[in-house]
């Protein structure tokens, strides 16, 4: 569950990071190049000093109940879901509709997710800076080729790679 006075007392990325490492995730501060993946070995300073850059959520348990953790983050450019079981196409359609992501996010790479539908893919379109998407091994993804082109029209700065059976 969200805790809305903890974002509040510790500001959207420490709460964001806490959230992400409890569920598996790893996280890359601004201007850091190691991914933080202890949660007590947690970065501690001022408030906004640490600004969470790029999420690894490979093999982790978020789900969408803790996607509110995302809406106050402001730097994030690049976000991987790979062998995620709980990530749906509700929580792909929640990603897109978060302000600050829809103006931050440039690469997502979306790997594995067995739940994830032509639907979720969809929704991405929301997205309007993305500039790379990677789909690979989605099953539930049954309309490529409509999927691609109408994500295409949406967003036409967007490479999009694919490896998709």
């Amino acid at each position: 569950r969200v805790d809305h006075e903890r974002i509040q007392a510790v500001g959207p990325d420490r709460a964001a990071s806490e959230w992400l490492l409890r569920c598996g995730a790893l996280v890359r501060y601004q201007g850091h190049e190691k991914w933080q993946q202890d949660y007590n070995g947690l970065p501690t300073g001022p408030l906004g000093k640490y600004r969470i850059e790029a999420i690894n959520a490979t093999d982790s348990c978020i789900m969408y109940r803790g996607f509110d953790y995302l809406d106050g983050l402001e730097h994030v450019t690049e976000i991987q879901l790979q062998k995620c079981i709980y990530i749906q196409d509700e929580c792909l359609q929640r990603l897109s509709e978060t302000k600050n992501l829809q103006k931050s996010l440039l690469q997502l790479k979306i790997i594995s997710c067995g739940n994830v539908t032509d639907k979720g893919i969809l929704a991405l379109h929301k997205l309007m800076n993305l500039e790379y998407l990677y789909l690979s091994d989605l099953p539930g993804v049954r309309q490529k080729e409509t999927t691609v082109r109408i994500l295409q029209q949406a967003l036409p700065n967007l490479e999009l790679e694919l490896d998709l059976e």
